[in-house]
């Protein structure tokens, strides 16, 4: 028999999501990856030496980073919430409710890049059936776990999903009226370049007149706001302590995470950085890569979301004060 959806409905809405324990139990083309061999650093002085390069393979490279994170990645209230913010952007909402005329068998295309295990696109899915929508992200396993929802909940023939760098999107130039960067998934490179070449690679493929919506961290407010130590229960046998500090440019948050479970020790002690770029620099970024911000500073201010927004009430880190950052690509 398939499993069980979890028939949460909130805001009345029939969306299933399947638990990650569901889909591991059931699906047969997921292979959770080995963990790796326990490993604690012990105190470490100075912690920028040690994010790896290509750190988020590491991160959300397993069913670690849905626990660890999962108060805010796996609540589908949040998820819902967050797609009725979308909806509160004129351009963005048109776009969701675009609908082709009878005549055509074009539907509307919308991208969520760095899609994670596809909670948006699952929700897009269940609320605008016309919409032909699609996912890309570099961890398998996610991808993998996106497609088993997307089969489970029978949407996989408008939600599909690829693996990849989101620096070389699989798709046509031209192709996507709408761009999604959510869930704080964009400055994690750590050159100003290497960011704004991700944004030409995300206008290529963006038709002309069309839309990237990007939740982004406050840099701006993380970078005098951070919580320098904290910890955080998962559940009765998991807990999490992080470490943060600015990098020696004060341009990136460095955080460390050291997962334990009662009864085994440590079982994950991972670092990784991310830029914190104030809204000043996210236009400058955006306009260096031939988009249009479509909001001034102060509006976008006053479109904050991320606080309150976990039902666990504790460290959010990252995800505490988020903006909604619009911007769109020229006409030709």
């Amino acid at each position: 028999m398939p499993p069980t959806l979890n028939q949460a409905r909130p805001y009345g809405n029939s969306v299933a999501f399947l638990t990650d324990k569901d889909v591991l139990d059931n699906a047969t083309n997921i292979i959770p990856p080995p963990l790796p061999a326990v490993i604690c650093y012990g105190r470490v002085k100075d912690p920028e030496p040690c994010v790896p390069k290509a750190r988020w393979k590491g991160v959300f490279g397993d069913n670690l980073y849905l626990q660890t994170d999962g108060d805010v990645v796996e609540d589908p209230e949040i998820t819902l919430e967050e797609i009725r913010l979308l909806e509160t952007h004129e351009p963005i909402r048109s776009i969701f409710q675009s609908v082709p005329p009878s005549s055509s068998t074009e539907r509307t295309r919308i991208l969520d890049l760095c899609c994670g295990q596809g909670r948006h696109v699952l929700q897009l899915a269940e609320l605008y059936p016309h919409l032909e929508l699609h996912g890309h992200d570099q961890s398998q396993y996610l991808i993998e776990l996106a497609q088993s929802r997307a089969a489970a909940a029978d949407v996989s023939d408008r939600a599909s999903f690829t693996i990849g760098d989101c620096r070389a999107i699989p798709h046509d130039d031209d192709s996507f009226s709408l761009v999604m960067v959510m869930g704080n998934s964009f400055g994690y490179f750590a050159t100003d370049n290497a960011n704004v070449n991700l944004l030409k690679e995300i206008r290529r493929i963006l038709k002309p007149g069309g839309f990237v919506v990007m939740d982004i961290p406050d840099g701006a407010y993380l970078r005098k706001n951070f919580s320098a130590r904290g910890w955080e229960w998962i559940d009765d046998t998991m807990i999490v302590c992080r470490e943060r500090e600015l990098s020696k440019d004060k341009k990136r948050l460095i955080s460390r995470e050291v997962v334990m479970l009662t009864g085994k020790g440590v079982i994950r002690d991972q670092f990784y950085a991310e830029c914190l770029y104030n809204l000043a620099e996210v236009h400058q970024l955006v306009r260096e890569s031939g988009l249009v911000p479509e909001q001034r500073e102060e509006d976008v201010e006053d479109n904050t979301i991320g606080r309150d927004m976990s039902k666990r009430g504790e460290d959010l880190g990252m995800m505490e004060n988020r903006h909604l950052v619009l911007v769109s690509k020229p006409l030709l």
